[in-house]
């Protein structure tokens, strides 16, 4: 069969510029100096800053932000035999690959004395478009990251996986192109996005508190105008998680998957030299209740190595499952992020307590 010479010749010049294209954009990406994007380093100047002082941080989404008060977790463990000086290093929206660009900025800072990760498996991977142009955008798309980012995307147990997939390598093929990397390198320098000490009281070491006796957020009115559907939900959840019904199912095969996402993540903590524990902060859809079982299953037993604190399990549910406990849709409220503080300080230093104090020289 003979092929039409314009057609062959559309379909070369296609291919050679999707190869120079994306051969320079991903070059660059490579060995071009990275920006610093702000709005993800903007903590670790105030860890620097007491460098000696901390040797546990707290890193994971919004959920650790507003749920870890370093404050009560080192007076919990303090309690219970451990000497122990944490940060909350938690960012709102962070996901996995955000994760690690920051441990990995972190690490390339040697803060002296710290020797421990707390972390919250964080949130999907799911771009919006909204904010495809975004510094955070181009760091979840570097090449590198890429193999880990879409493992991570299908591993998840959230029902917009494919969605997610499918934001996720649109952004992948702008941000790797000549035409992301010319206008992310040559952009404007923008100074809101230098990195900074966090706002708010230094003395609360990162965690950000929410109060519902203070004026509330968009988030926090979105609930109580949806409150008899909130009560129902968490009603819900506080019965799979006292084993009161049966759990929430996730497909064997995706929850292998994730657990081997969180194994991947927790080496990686390793190999910047730090000791990971997962702690399972609570969330509100049934599949987290099952996914924080089933990583405890996996990483709770002798040989692992990977200490784990669970939230979501039936010890717990009495109290994080109270409609009264939650800021909003995906938030506990101050009231309760002391109590998760504190039981996670006594439960550690408790359960792990010989390694977790020599970590800290305690």
């Amino acid at each position: 069969m003979k092929i039409n010479p314009r057609l062959q010749s559309a379909a070369l010049f296609a291919g050679c510029f999707l190869i120079s294209t994306y051969g320079i954009g991903i070059a660059g990406r490579l060995y071009l100096p990275a920006p610093e994007v702000g709005e993800l380093t903007g903590k670790i100047p105030d860890i620097e800053r007491n460098a000696g002082a901390i040797d546990t941080i707290a890193i994971g989404s919004s959920r650790m932000l507003h749920a870890f008060d370093p404050a009560r977790f080192d007076r919990a463990a303090e309690r219970a035999g451990c000497t122990v000086h944490s940060y909350n290093l938690g960012i709102g929206g962070m996901n996995l690959i955000e994760m690690r660009y920051v441990l990995r900025r972190l690490a390339a800072h040697h803060p002296a004395g710290l020797a421990r990760a707390l972390f919250d498996p964080p949130n999907d991977i799911h771009v919006e478009f909204s904010n495809l142009k975004s510094q955070r955008v181009w760091v979840t798309t570097d090449p590198r990251e890429a193999s880990v980012a879409v493992a991570d995307i299908l591993s998840h147990p959230d029902p917009r996986k494919y969605s997610s997939l499918f934001r996720y390598t649109v952004a992948f093929l702008y941000h790797n192109s000549a035409l992301g990397l010319a206008s992310r390198y040559l952009a404007p320098s923008d100074p809101a996005a230098a990195p900074s000490a966090p706002d708010g009281n230094v003395a609360l070491r990162g965690y950000e508190p929410l109060d519902p006796e203070a004026a509330p957020t968009v988030e926090r009115v979105g609930l109580l105008r949806d409150r008899d559907n909130f009560v129902r939900t968490t009603h819900q959840l506080h019965d799979e998680a006292a084993d009161r019904i049966g759990p929430a199912p996730i497909d064997a095969e995706q929850e292998t998957r994730r657990i081997a996402v969180m194994r991947h993540m927790a080496d990686f903590i390793r190999t910047l030299g730090y000791e990971p524990i997962v702690l399972s902060l609570p969330d509100t859809y049934g599949e987290s209740i099952t996914d924080a079982r089933d990583l405890e299953a996996a990483f709770d037993r002798p040989g692992t190595a990977i200490p784990i604190v669970n939230f979501m399990d039936k010890a717990d549910a009495g109290i994080i499952y109270d409609t009264a406990s939650w800021y909003d849709w995906a938030h506990l409220s101050e009231t309760v992020a002391s109590y998760v503080s504190t039981a996670a300080g006594q439960r550690l230093c408790a359960r792990f307590g010989a390694a977790f104090a020599s970590a800290t020289g305690g």
